[in-house]
């Protein structure tokens, strides 16, 4: 054998003993369960209310796309874990790092886009849905929503600011995970028994292709966990059980998409609203399922804003080893307050939960989870070990992707311009 092949040989032997060595027990973090539960929370979160109006939007196709877009978010999840480990030497810190490693400043940037959209979106969002809800249970007290979305980013800020990172943030995820839990049972409960009910108009459709785009959009957000996967991953005590982790948490959110989306569009069709608590009876089951989805927007925004700040942290230096101890409390503090001062901010000026989830589906979601892991993977890894029909899958991801992330981000600024404008001439 000659001496580059030796050479080669060992190179390769040492890279597999690096990547082990990379993901060896972590015995100061958490277990498998924490993180299952840290994904189940983030990813199943407020995507499961808005399922009967996906399926509203595009017919019942959607219940494919939802079970095309589980198998998809899975596969995606898992090459791009692969990535972060790629060069065998050291782990890549963020989705950040992964495109910079792939494509240079301008894949940094593109995650960078895209991946803010999310960690921040997200919360916003979950903000308006807080703010509107706690409206809706409490009608008699003279609090408009505004000021509703400015306590509900006050209960926020607490954890966010106290915990952190996602290790000590984890705990809260259990919580969030058992009310996504009582809220399915909740809106399952109010669809079967509004089931048979007469409504002017309703209609059940196969499929409405216009809509397509738009409701693989609103699908995708529901798998959208890809913002918080490395961190998570890292607070992981096995990391190699990761592919099993993430097939379970996103396995069991698709199971309550399902049990939430079905009954709800068979009970409301095309008059099936988001969020879905706005089509159930108004008893005390549907005001348990309204305090529920509270409680759990506020436990599962602390863990996507603790994603972002871990990043911005990083990027601006604050840390103990150079603001010392006192004063990186500090200045991470400070930081954190104004993060979620902002996002309360942009909830106030944007409180349209339906538009704004289907534009935060298409133009972040379709991105991050569908495009971006497979273009980084081929990059870093190669395409050249696949099989043809993984090429060919990958093929379709993307153009789903692709097509999904520009017809329905256009179509949601569409709603958003005609809400603002009608909102506008009312005034």
């Amino acid at each position: 054998m000659e001496k580059s092949e030796i050479y080669e040989a060992r190179s390769v032997h040492s890279d597999k003993e690096s990547i082990v060595d990379l993901m060896a027990e972590r015995p100061e973090q958490g277990s498998n369960f924490l993180a299952y539960a840290n994904v189940v929370c983030v990813v199943a979160g407020t995507g499961t209310l808005g399922l009967p109006y996906a399926l509203a939007l595009g017919g019942w196709i959607g219940v494919g796309i939802l079970i095309l877009s589980l198998i998809m978010s899975v596969y995606t999840a898992i090459l791009l874990m692969k990535c972060v480990y790629y060069n065998g030497k050291y782990r890549l810190s963020s989705y950040q790092e992964v495109g910079r490693h792939a494509y240079g400043t301008p894949g940094l940037a593109a995650v960078w886009f895209f991946h803010t959209s999310i960690v921040l979106g997200a919360p916003i969002m979950y903000l308006i849905l807080a703010g509107t809800e706690m409206k809706t249970l409490i009608p008699s007290a003279d609090i408009d929503v505004k000021a509703w979305i400015w306590i509900s980013a006050a209960i926020v800020a607490l954890p966010f600011v106290t915990m952190k990172t996602l290790t000590e943030v984890a705990v809260m995820s259990v919580f969030g995970a058992l009310a996504t839990v009582v809220l399915v049972v909740v809106a399952v409960r109010g669809s079967i028994i509004n089931m048979g009910d007469v409504i002017p108009g309703m209609v059940h459709n196969i499929i409405i292709p216009a809509n397509l785009p738009t409701t693989v959009a609103s699908i995708s957000i529901c798998f959208g966990g890809n913002v918080v996967y490395f961190h998570v991953e890292e607070a992981m005590r096995y990391p190699r059980s990761w592919n099993r982790v993430v097939a379970a948490a996103l396995g069991t959110c698709a199971i309550l998409y399902l049990a939430t989306a079905i009954p709800g569009y068979m009970a409301y069709g095309s008059a099936a609203r988001s969020p879905i608590l706005l089509n159930l009876p108004k008893d005390i089951f549907t005001k348990i399922g309204t305090i529920v989805i509270i409680i759990h927007v506020i436990l599962a925004a602390p863990i996507l804003l603790t994603s972002f700040a871990l990043e911005f942290e990083r990027l601006t230096d604050i840390t103990v080893a150079r603001r010392g101890k006192t004063m990186e409390r500090v200045w991470r503090t400070v930081a954190r307050l104004l993060i979620v001062a902002f996002c309360g901010a942009i909830a106030c000026v944007v409180p349209y939960f339906d538009a704004f989830l289907s534009l935060l589906g298409a133009m972040g979601n379709c991105s991050l989870i569908f495009v971006m892991p497979i273009v980084f993977y081929f990059k870093l890894i190669g395409w050249r070990q696949m099989k043809w029909y993984e090429l060919v899958w990958c093929a379709i991801i993307v153009i789903i992707g692709v097509v999904s992330a520009v017809i329905g981000s256009i179509d949601a600024i569409k709603v958003l311009k005609f809400r603002f404008e009608t909102d506008a001439a009312r005034m």
